[in-house]
């Protein structure tokens, strides 16, 4: 309904305010009549003395506002300049009244009626704008805001003209997210006052102060362009310490030639937590997906989405979607409806544990390029249904291998995890064996009748921020509940990096991999959980939010590795992009081992299939025989 309204609103915007001019004139005048009059309404009704005079009146006030422009201007943004130009436009609409009144000799037209519906008439038009203002600012975006439930309290520091200009904006405009609780000045004459409702609460030195009173606040911002960098570096302390974000208002100068290039970006967790990775080479991923049909499997999780729409940039001849989840698969394909319409996408409905499946896609559609994203991440719920985590995991990873080896697949790289290194859980030995499935395939089982032979790469990275199995989305949901927040244990520390880079860095290690390579990208240092926790309170203003230990889970490591003890770094051509080089290579036959194990699954409970995937990780790669492997089934 209020979409329609608002449809319909800016539609006839033009003639509705030309209207509502017509009205308000033709009130001011009549009750210009009536104060002249005493309301005695056989003196005000006559026609030569009201309806022949208002529409002169608003011939001459429709000209003068039609001159001045006041007709352009959003009432919702109405300021003292329209009030000026209002007063401009009476007092010369009046002006011309006054003289058709003197030509056209009105007969018994009181004089007084001019000056009192000039004042009127600035009341009602001038009165109807800030109302109007008001009504916006007020209710409406105060509504949409309060429904959106993602108000952050700031407090600001500094009451001159930027705290000002700052303080009006932010009351003014709500779809900013930004709520001034408080206002931090030195000068003496202005403590204890308040800018447009907001108190003036103390001098900057009382900051630590005022944090603790408003415990809510999510930021402060320095509304003083001249601070000293000493004085600036000292409120960056206290803030840092309590744990509170501080921004800094630009000087006006600096606002008004911003070079247009720079991009202001909004806070988010990956600002938070400092990530700074960059990994580009669009040149070299060009090359191999220009002109490509390319297949990704589980393109509607947080990862194969992400994928798909880097993989778009890039021009492929075709994208094939392949996912087992209806919602996601609707998801993705609605959100690249008319994105690259150069590039035919091909959502796909599947499961690569349907191997037969699996072999009808690549036969029809004969992908050259395959992004294998599609598993199973949650390492508690994996604990739980270990057969799910080995079909789909390791035999749907050895179903599209061989799948893609059949139908000369030029490209396969496979999406792996720093939980495959040294695996506590089920979910790191199905990734880890994963890994084992694509290098072992690549030395043993290649069809030999494919030429050249497929080119393969594993990609091994940590936590992916904002992903399906990433902690970020649970600690956002808790906070916006109201917590409290629960971390596992205070020690817990993992890797960090943003969904792009994890998938540039999968796109890269594309243009590397030959014969099963894992790669890893320098992700830099591991953050500890409980202080990732912290900055999202910080983030969202919640400090008063409890964070609750609830101990580990199965199958958690306190830390997590990407290198096992007998792996190390090698050098690529890429500085970010490190090869994992293995001293100890397998023995052990993975492929058979997988197929034997799986005439077996439907009789195997989740606790034996847990055994027999650790009993082979834990000798791998290079310590268990053939015969021993064997005897374990």
């Amino acid at each position: 309904m209020r979409n329609s309204l608002e449809s319909f609103i800016l539609r006839f915007r033009l003639p509705l305010i030309i209207a509502l001019q017509a009205l308000t004139t033709f009130a001011g005048y009549l009750l210009a009549l009536c104060l002249r009059f005493d309301f005695h309404w056989t003196e005000v009704l006559p026609f030569n003395r009201l309806v022949f005079p208002a529409l002169l009146l608003f011939t001459a006030r429709h000209a003068a506002y039609t001159y001045l422009k006041l007709y352009r201007g959003y009432w919702r943004y109405a300021s003292t300049q329209d009030l000026i130009d209002i007063i401009k436009a009476h007092f010369v609409s009046s002006l011309c009244f006054t003289a058709m009144v003197l030509l056209l000799r009105i007969h018994a037209f009181p004089r007084s009626v001019i000056f009192i519906e000039f004042a009127v008439s600035i009341l009602l038009s001038g009165g109807s704008r800030l109302f109007t203002r008001l009504i916006c600012e007020r209710f409406i975006d105060v509504a949409e805001f309060e429904a959106s439930g993602d108000v952050r309290q700031v407090i600001v520091i500094g009451a001159g003209d930027s705290g000002h200009l700052l303080v009006k904006n932010m009351l003014g405009h709500k779809r900013l997210s930004y709520e001034p609780v408080a206002i931090l000045d030195d000068s003496e004459r202005l403590l204890g006052g308040s800018v447009f409702g907001v108190p003036v609460w103390g001098t900057v030195a009382m900051l630590e102060e005022c944090l603790e009173h408003f415990p809510h606040v999510s930021a402060v911002i320095v509304a003083i362009p001249s601070l000293s960098p000493q004085r600036a570096k000292q409120i960056e302390a206290i803030c840092k310490s309590i744990g509170v974000a501080v921004k800094r208002l630009q000087a006006f100068e600096d606002l008004a030639c911003i070079d247009a290039s720079i991009r202001q970006e909004a806070i988010t967790i990956e600002a938070v937590l400092e990530k700074q990775i960059s990994v580009a080479h669009e040149e070299e991923i060009s090359r191999q997906l220009c002109g490509q049909m390319v297949l990704v499997t589980g393109a509607g999780g947080s990862i194969g989405s992400e994928l798909v729409r880097q993989i778009l940039e890039f021009k492929p001849a075709s994208i094939i979607l392949l996912d087992n989840s209806e919602f996601n698969l609707f998801k993705l394909c609605r959100e690249l409806n008319g994105n690259h319409p150069d590039v035919r996408r091909i959502p796909i409905l599947g499961t690569i544990k349907d191997r037969n499946r699996l072999a009808r896609i690549f036969k029809q559609y004969r992908p050259q390029v395959v992004f294998h994203a599609a598993a199973y991440k949650h390492v508690p719920l994996m604990e739980e249904n270990c057969y799910e985590a080995f079909l789909n995991n390791i035999v749907g990873t050895r179903n599209v291998l061989e799948v893609a080896a059949q139908f000369a697949v030029q490209r396969f790289v496979l999406i792996s995890s720093d939980k495959a290194v040294a695996p506590s859980s089920v979910m790191g030995c199905s990734k880890l064996i994963a890994e084992l499935l694509t290098q072992h395939y690549c030395a043993h089982q290649a069809p030999a009748n494919v030429q050249p032979p497929m080119s393969t790469a594993v990609v091994r990275f940590g936590n992916v921020i904002n992903s399906t199995g990433s902690v970020i989305p649970v600690f956002k949901e808790q906070i916006l509940s109201g917590g409290p927040v629960t971390v596992t244990h205070p020690d817990m520390e993992r890797y960090f990096m943003s969904i792009r880079e994890a998938v540039r860095l999968v796109l890269t290690a594309g243009t590397l991999g030959e014969r099963g390579e894992i790669y890893i990208l320098d992700m830099g240092k591991p953050i500890k959980i409980v202080d990732v926790a912290k900055k999202m309170l910080a983030l969202y203003g919640r400090r008063d939010i409890e964070i609750v230990y609830t101990g580990t889970r199965p199958g958690e490591k306190l830390s997590e590795e990407l290198l096992s003890s007998s792996e190390y770094r090698g050098p690529t051509r890429f500085q970010k992009v490190s090869r994992v080089e293995n001293f100890l290579q397998p023995q052990v036959d993975v492929l058979r081992w997988v197929a034997e194990v799986e005439k077996r699954l439907p009789n195997l409970s989740d606790t034996e299939i847990k055994n027999l995937m650790f009993a082979l990780v834990e000798h791998a790669p290079a310590v268990i025989s053939e015969k021993q492997q064997v005897a374990s089934l």
